[in-house]
């Protein structure tokens, strides 16, 4: 692999720049505004930062030259922050790193956690239960006080 495009990402991408960029933004919640005035040099340091964490160091080397070389200083931050992110700390913050493999086993291991949950009768999930727990009940006002009858 020399240079990363288009078509070594697992998606199907449209044929046109400006609808590949839309769609990428989509797929990696880009800010829209970040790519106005967007063009191949773009596409290429997205694609780069979607692969990143799957190149060898050489390869890794010329996704940061692709991405250093895009003109908007705010979509190269975002582009770094979320190319180290999701390889150095987690992964699961840029679902669309994850290859298909690690898609199927992250979709096993949750389904094998809600089987147990539901063995265990844990329907509610973490945070919906501290923000019961959180919040106190509001007071309700009856059809008198409101002079309403339904």
């Amino acid at each position: 692999m020399t240079n990363v495009t288009i078509k070594d990402l697992p998606y199907r991408l449209p044929k046109t720049t400006q609808e590949q960029l839309t769609k990428l933004a989509q797929i990696t919640s880009i800010p829209k505004n970040l790519l106005v005035g967007a063009g191949e040099k773009e596409v290429e340091a997205i694609c780069y930062m979607i692969l990143y964490r799957h190149l060898n160091q050489h390869q890794r080397g010329d996704g940061m030259k692709a991405i250093r070389s895009v003109k908007k200083r705010a979509l190269v931050g975002e582009l770094i922050n979320r190319t180290l992110d999701t390889t150095f700390v987690n992964p699961q913050w840029g679902i669309w790193s994850l290859t298909n493999d690690e898609l199927k086993a992250d979709i096993k291991s949750h389904s094998q956690l809600n089987t147990m949950a539901s063995m265990l009768g844990l329907g509610a999930s973490a945070t919906s239960i501290k923000d019961i727990v959180k919040k106190p009940p509001k007071k309700r006002k009856s059809a008198v006080t409101t002079g309403s009858l339904l």
